[in-house]
């Protein structure tokens, strides 16, 4: 009577056990399926499944057939096993039954190769051997070996990945046949001696050569190897890679090849001199040909000729590297740079008027302090746009996104209802744009579009800014999931006109356990809201959200937003990668790790209030994508399938042409001779501040040199290595017909032109800027200066630089002045007409009292009148005295007299 529960009981034990180590795989891949399914990639979702399992399956199964093979012949070695059994002084010996040994072998076999499969082929390795099978040909091959370049981006890793699993495999049947035999007797430790029967040795002799021939083997795939990371002076190969180490490898493969067979023969004459002398020539020979031999190549041939023996691969390198990073398809322009005099502004106008004054950093503490509206939203971040006409010039915006930020609820107010379940908690809402090179007379942003409940529209702003769907229900920072029920959130009414997330029905019951084992979360069992018409939407984050999709692209950290017909649609730039791009220089990209090849070769716009995705081929002759496209039909649409009034809002990456950038900075050049020597090496520029960095691409709108109309570019500029003074500016069009061209502007060599730190040097030494600046910030304001825009003139450059005035206690930036520089002197003005007119001189402007009540004249008119900006800037002063901002609280009455004294000139002709 006992027995029978017992048994039910152990069986339960291990059906919960069972349930406990593959309940969270299944129900993963359960939901995971939904999901795909819902966001209309379940093709991708199966195919990348299906080529997981199967090569598993093929590579498990050839594992698990070596192991079984392995311990089978170690079994046949041990004969019956005996299991004893002592009851009180009576011992009883049983034979295991072969049939039990057999399953135990076969389980174990089985364990071990899924096992080894899953560490070598899991994820990203499945799809190395998928790209390897379905790869398309590079139509280009090397200089060296002569294979096509596909070779080594595809065909290369996954001969590594397999070698690998060899390698595992071997090293994980050695360890069994180990223990096997040590159970068995056959290799024991007797009187502190070890001893291995001959069939044991046998055994190990022949794993230990299949070990020594995989090294064979990595020394072959090493040759191909030294293309890639091979040890040419600030180049991936050299002339003693080529000389020496190309012939050392050929021998150490065949050294290897002859010690695995030393080895077996040696195992067959029962002596131990082969295998010994084999192995020490091959140790010999990896100290030999692997070290000692390049070392004396490298000393008495390469370095008193170095580069006669090297110039033919850094001529390789230079070519390779500039395909690599697509830099070799640049138009170069020599710029007539001469210092001339700032023309006048009825001529500058065209260059600079679009010119953004806003930096992003300050709009967004701007825009949190301003327009979060409610504790619970915030803006992560801001971005540059354009909007206006087709074929015209287009304003520049700075346009951010409102999204819910649970930090900002009260403690106690964070509850799963509340965060999962509250249509007012689930999603955020609306976006805030902001004319980048516009300023109100108070120095605070201008908002064409801003504030909640109902969102407000200035009628100046152009017509795609009409947010009529504001909800964002996908943002770059949405977290977790949540519930949408009919009734309580709009997303389920089913207003007509207006489309919602349509998530995953959590009915029936099935499908309800297995999302809350997914997100661990036993309130969807018992949570007396849900219907049977609820919806669960995850994968909120858009990075998670296209990864999932996509994760063998590399995606951009920075998505934007974009306003289209109504909604707010996220735009983000994918890259296809690859460490094993043969002949380039190595790149480390923050976010995305080491690169020898990058190309900004998708683009994936992201619906912020239904969560669809679409992924476009922005690069046709890229061979990875297109790898891609062979391994995932329709996953990629052609980019002439995106919306027009989409495809207006393409922008060249910022993280890829700063990737282009570091590049550039020495596969500038040419002449193998001048690159060998460092001549004429680039960097790019620090920014002056508390902590050092890079100056970092910037988007402006400007008229480039020969140019008919301002266009969004995004430009970086170079200087010398070890100086200051600008050697070149790259620039990046992102306007059709010109979208992703780019345009290296050189500066002549023989003459000094100003760089941004320099530049920005100037502004802190002149003596009426200086004054200014320590006035305020004794004052007790925070005083920054905005990035550096370099503007290219037609034989000249304009420096403009923002200046952001914060007072202590009010957080808030405002845009107070505008500096600008033609390198040589600095001009600072409530305008930027105004700085520019001032660089002219004083002949060329009105004295200074005079513009400023010029200035004061036109804003009262475009303010309404004396009595409406008189009572602005009182108000503005008495605000800044009861803050405490002496600085501010002294501009605004200082701008106040000045409205009283224009009020008190006699009129014209009087």
């Amino acid at each position: 009577m006992l027995r029978r529960p017992g048994r039910l009981l152990l069986r339960a034990a291990v059906a919960l056990l069972v349930l406990l180590l593959v309940g969270g795989a299944l129900t993963g891949l359960y939901t995971d399926a939904l999901w795909y399914a819902g966001v209309g990639y379940g093709g991708v979702f199966w195919t990348r499944l299906t080529a997981t399992v199967a090569v598993r399956l093929v590579v498990g199964g050839l594992g698990a057939a070596f192991v079984a093979l392995n311990l089978w012949f170690v079994a046949r070695q041990v004969g019956p096993v005996q299991l004893r059994r002592r009851y009180g002084n009576l011992e009883i010996s049983e034979q295991v039954p072969r049939r039990y040994i057999t399953l135990g072998i076969a389980a174990v076999a089985v364990l071990a190769g899924w096992w080894l499969s899953g560490i070598s082929f899991d994820g990203g390795g499945a799809l190395t051997i998928l790209a390897w099978l379905r790869h398309v040909q590079w139509g280009a091959t090397d200089p060296l070996l002569g294979h096509d370049l596909s070779f080594y981006v595809f065909d290369l890793p996954a001969f590594y990945r397999l070698a690998d699993f060899v390698l595992l495999l071997l090293l994980w049947s050695i360890l069994l046949v180990l223990i096997g035999y040590v159970l068995s007797g056959g290799v024991r430790v007797r009187d502190g001696r070890l001893e291995i029967e001959s069939t044991p040795r046998l055994h190990f002799v022949v794993l230990t050569a299949g070990l020594v021939l995989l090294i064979g083997v990595r020394y072959w795939l090493g040759r191909y190897g030294l293309l890639i990371g091979g040890s040419g002076v600030r180049y991936p190969l050299g002339y003693t890679d080529v000389a020496a180490r190309l012939p050392a490898r050929n021998v150490m493969t065949f050294l290897s090849i002859a010690t695995a067979v030393a080895m077996l023969y040696g195992a067959w004459r029962r002596s131990w001199l082969p295998a010994l002398i084999s192995t020490g020539a091959l140790l010999l020979g990896a100290v030999i040909a692997g070290f000692l031999y390049p070392a004396l190549i490298q000393k008495f041939q390469v370095e008193p000729n170095q580069f006669a023996k090297e110039a033919t691969y850094i001529r390789w390198n230079i070519d390779f590297t500039r395909r690599a990073y697509d830099l070799h398809r640049i138009e170069r322009q020599r710029f007539s740079y001469r210092a001339a005099p700032i023309p006048p502004w009825e001529e500058l106008e065209p260059f600079v008027s679009a010119l953004p004054l806003w930096d992003l950093e300050p709009l967004r503490t701007v825009y949190n302090q301003t327009q979060s509206i409610a504790g619970y939203y915030h803006f992560p971040g801001v971005d540059y746009d354009r909007y206006g006409p087709p074929g015209d010039t287009r304003t520049q915006v700075a346009i951010a996104v409102r999204e819910f930020n649970a930090r900002g609820l009260p403690p106690a107010a964070q509850t799963w209802q509340t965060l999962r379940l509250n249509p007012t908690y689930i999603a955020g809402t609306g976006a805030v744009v902001t004319p980048a090179s516009l300023i109100s007379g108070r120095g605070e942003p201008l908002l064409w579009l801003g504030d909640l409940n109902p969102v407000v529209r200035d009628p100046a702003a152009p017509p795609a800014i009409d947010l009529t769907h504001p909800r964002v229900f996908i943002g770059e920072t949405m977290p977790g999931y949540v519930v949408l029920i009919p009734g309580r959130d709009g997303a389920l009414t089913g207003v007509p006109g207006q489309d919602f997330p349509e998530g995953i029905l959590l009915r029936p019951l099935p499908r309800l356990l297995a999302f809350a084992w997914r997100f661990r979360e036993i309130n969807l069992l018992f949570s007396g809201e849900l219907t049977a018409d609820s919806r669960i939407l995850f994968r909120r984050s858009i990075e998670e959200r296209i990864r999932a999709i996509a994760p063998f692209i590399l995606w951009d950290p920075d998505p934007y937003p974009v306003i289209y017909r109504g909604r707010i649609v996220w735009m983000v730039d994918g890259y296809t990668a690859s460490a094993s791009f043969p002949l380039s220089r190595s790149v480390t990209i923050p976010g995305v790790g080491s690169t020898r090849y990058l190309r900004n070769s998708v683009k994936a716009t992201v619906d912020a209030l239904t969560g669809d995705v679409d992924l476009y081929a922005a690069d046709e002759t890229d061979p990875i994508l297109a790898t891609y496209r062979r391994v995932f039909p329709g996953l990629f649409r052609p980019l002439e399938e995106m919306s027009p009034e989409l495809r207006a809002h393409l922008r060249y990456p910022a993280l890829f042409l700063r990737a282009q950038a570091a590049v550039l900075e020495e596969y500038h050049i040419d002449d193998a001779a001048a690159f060998y020597a460092g001549q004429d090496v680039w960097q790019v520029p620090q920014e002056l501040g508390t902590e050092a960095r890079s100056f970092r691409p910037t988007y402006t709108t400007v008229r480039l040199p020969g140019e008919e109309r301002a266009e969004f570019v995004l430009s970086v500029p170079f200087v010398a290595r070890q100086r200051q003074n600008m050697t070149a500016l790259l620039l990046a069009r992102n306007d059709p017909p010109n979208y992703g061209q780019l345009v290296l502007l050189e500066l002549p060599r023989n003459q000094q032109v100003p760089g941004p730190v320099q530049v920005e040097i100037l502004i802190e030494q002149d003596p009426t800027i200086s004054q200014q600046l320590s006035w305020w910030r004794q004052s007790g304001s925070d005083v920054d200066l905005g990035r550096l825009r370099i503007v290219p003139l037609d034989s000249s450059f304009l420096y403009v630089e923002p200046l952001f005035l914060s007072g202590q206690g009010n957080s808030i930036p405002e845009l107070q002045r505008v500096i600008a520089s033609d390198g040589r002197t600095v001009s600072m003005d409530l305008t930027l007409a105004g700085a520019v007119a001032a660089l002219r001189g004083a002949t060329d402007r009105p004295p200074d009292r005079a513009r400023d009540l010029e200035r004061v004249s036109t804003e009262l008119e475009a303010a309404g009148g004396l009595p409406r900006r008189a009572l602005e800037l009182f108000d503005q002063a008495e605000r800044r005295l009861r803050e405490g901002d002496w600085a501010g609280f002294g501009e605004a009455w200082r701008m106040l007299r000045q409205v009283l004294e224009q009020a008190a000139q006699p009129p014209a002709g009087s």
